[in-house]
């Protein structure tokens, strides 16, 4: 099969490969790659900013939907032709997390989906949304799920206010959610186009982070001094710390990303203590929880965004979208 492979650290070192078609062994399904979707995860990995000690080469991507074509022995919920998602962390069926899980994490620490083929554990995949494309579903089990596993720990009540940042795929996947479900949201980007775009998705306000001197002063501003109750936090560094300003009494944070830093230099602890705000670590879900939001997508009727496409020979030109600005919405790269 063709796949690609990181055999080093940055994007030069992403090489197209011929590599052994796959064979489900026991308990297996081998999957014929439709689509994938790029997370800013995976240029990290690639890039070498995250996890560095990877074990190269591997195979990359998180995200993606293939259609059944072989299953191995004692497999039998799973028919040849069905359209299917994988579970990211594909050892997490259910219950609380556990560190362990992160070495089952595809696109990394197992093999992702930038290939022809993918081989899963039938335990690590659920169905296709039928009322999606390729493109959409592809956009699902990392950011999306991620987003929503946020927002249970963030367990606001309707009339609450959620603050995002930016319209990369778990903002505004929050976002979209988080109408549906009564919040008010308030939104942070940089542009004008994009903030239409925010309000058009339902966005209570929008913040120009270019325009914004004080970035708390103006979300408290938004809120009549209350601050916000929640915040899915993708910035990191800095970012983080600055937001703490915004958040009000008992407000809560799911820290999710680090596109600024993974690295706090502040204070952090005083305004916890002040305000009693409750931080948490927010990595995806298990496949319950991944049921779990398929079935808020049905209920809401939600279509995630999708950005820009490409061909499976361009993927390079698709994690290089990842380093710079770039269109709302997760970049897609079409397999088959």
């Amino acid at each position: 099969m063709d796949a690609y492979q990181v055999q080093g650290h940055g994007l030069d070192t992403l090489r197209r490969v011929r590599l052994p078609d796959p064979v489900p062994g026991p308990g297996e399904v081998l999957l014929r790659v439709r689509a994938v979707s790029l997370n800013y995860r995976d240029y990290a990995l690639v890039a070498g900013r995250y996890l560095p000690q990877l074990p190269r080469p591997y195979i990359p991507v998180s995200d993606g939907v293939g259609t059944v074509e072989a299953v191995g022995a004692g497999v039998d919920a799973l028919a040849p032709g069905q359209r299917i998602l994988g579970v990211y962390a594909s050892d997490w069926c259910d219950g609380p997390f556990r560190s362990a899980y992160h070495a089952s994490k595809l696109g990394g620490q197992r093999p992702g989906w930038l290939a022809q083929w993918i081989v899963l554990p039938q335990h690590a995949v659920v169905p296709a949304p039928a009322d999606l494309d390729d493109a959409q579903a592809a956009t699902l089990p990392a950011s999306a799920l991620t987003a929503w596993t946020a927002l249970r720990r963030l367990a606001l009540r309707p009339g609450e206010r959620l603050l995002v940042q930016g319209t990369g795929s778990v903002s505004l996947m929050a976002l979209q959610l988080a109408v549906a479900a009564g919040c008010e949201v308030i939104a942070t980007t940089g542009g004008t186009a994009k903030a239409a775009l925010l309000r058009r998705m339902g966005a209570h306000a929008v913040i120009d982070y270019r325009a914004c001197g004080d970035m708390a002063a103006a979300i408290r501003a938004c809120t009549g001094g209350h601050g916000v109750d929640g915040v899915v936090e993708v910035v990191g560094g800095q970012g983080l710390l600055d937001l703490l300003g915004a958040v009000a009494d008992n407000g809560r944070v799911a820290v999710v990303g680090f596109l600024d830093s993974p690295v706090l230099s502040g204070d952090l602890i005083g305004p916890m203590l002040a305000r009693q705000i409750a931080l948490f670590g927010i990595s995806a879900g298990s496949r319950a929880d991944f049921i779990g939001l398929l079935a808020d997508l049905e209920r809401y009727r939600i279509v995630p965004l999708v950005g820009e496409q490409f061909e499976f020979g361009q993927a390079d030109r698709a994690f290089a979208a990842l380093a710079g600005p770039r269109p709302a919405g997760k970049p897609v790269v079409r397999v088959g």
